[in-house]
């Protein structure tokens, strides 16, 4: 490793930095592209450490400055992709597990998220909540014009309105649990990318499971729980804003339940070894019948943390990762 007062530390963080800034500008035309702003900045914390980074950082940072010419963008830029390369760099670095790496990067992930929420909204007065009030607007002009054009009787009219307008309700509802669970993906695909490139740069990692592997310890339980009895509290006293987190918890566990649900399911896809045409029977029933494979993955998400449903048997798995 080269200490970052070397000529050729200086330089690895000049390029890094620069790619940073080439990752921000076209991040603002590619919606995907974000999701690789931290990763030059992890990859030279793993190289180097952590104060250079911090100096690449900075740079990057003036140079989006003097380039973009929008302050408050690259302000929501460095602060959604700063501090996740930074962590990640330390993360890798420090040889963490991946299940403690994904989980502390999805925190991580979150509280940027919140924060250049509420520096947008601080700033702009434009609040994510603002959304639903644009979908009433729709609603009332589609319907309108529905009306106009004689495609809808009054009575069809009132129960179509009603019935949209209690969708969007809920929906504005769910919007924090709708935003925890976006930066959770994201977070991931982050880390996922991250670990890749420093795979292919032949850096000592730790490997990640296999998706048919991952596991979740027993006490997540309580967070299915917390949400359900939030929302059950929330009626029973009459406190909407009560049953609202409880609905926003019990989405976030739910997202979180149904990809454990998923691995258990392929786990014994493949376990079974079931003849490729029966897969394929089984993933067209899944999708044909998404409701109830809904519930079945939910299901097998809940009972495995605690049932350990993946057991060992006594002579071993030659199960292979996947």
């Amino acid at each position: 490793m080269v200490p970052y007062s070397g000529n050729r530390a200086l330089v690895e963080g000049a390029f890094f930095a620069a790619i940073t800034v080439v990752l921000g500008f076209l991040g603002q035309f590619v919606p995907l592209l974000p999701l690789l702003m931290p990763v030059p900045l992890a990859v030279l914390v793993r190289r180097h450490d952590l104060k250079l980074g911090f100096m690449a950082l900075a740079v990057a940072v003036a140079l989006m400055f003097m380039l973009f010419g929008r302050p408050l963008t690259v302000l929501l830029l460095v602060i959604q992709s700063g501090p996740v390369g930074l962590l990640l760099g330390l993360l890798f670095k420090n040889r963490v597990s991946s299940g403690l790496g994904i989980a502390v990067t999805s925190i991580m992930g979150v509280v940027t998220t919140v924060l250049v929420l509420a520096i947008s909204f601080w700033l702009t007065g434009i609040s994510p909540f603002a959304m639903g009030d644009e979908m009433h607007r729709s609603i009332e002009q589609a319907l309108k014009f529905y009306q106009r054009n004689g495609l809808l009787d009054n009575a069809q009219l009132q129960m179509m309105k009603a019935s949209m307008e209690q969708a969007i309700n809920f929906v504005v509802q769910l919007i924090p649990g709708i935003l925890v669970t976006a930066s959770i993906m994201s977070s991931f695909i982050t880390y996922a990318l991250t670990h890749f490139i420093l795979v292919k740069m032949q850096f000592e990692t730790v490997p990640l499971p296999p998706f048919s592997r991952w596991k979740l310890p027993w006490y997540v339980i309580w967070g299915g729980i917390a949400g359900l009895s939030f929302i059950l509290l929330g009626d029973e006293i009459a406190l909407a804003s009560l049953a609202t987190v409880g609905k926003n918890i019990l989405y976030v566990m739910g997202f979180v339940y149904f990809i454990l649900g998923v691995s258990v399911f392929i786990f014994f896809m493949k376990k079974w070894n079931i003849a490729r045409p029966v897969k394929f029977l089984i993933v067209a029933l899944v999708v044909l019948y998404w409701h109830v494979a809904l519930s079945m993955m939910l299901t097998l998400g809940v009972i495995d943390p605690v049932m350990d449903l993946r057991r060992l048997s006594k002579h071993g798995d030659t199960t292979k990762g996947g």
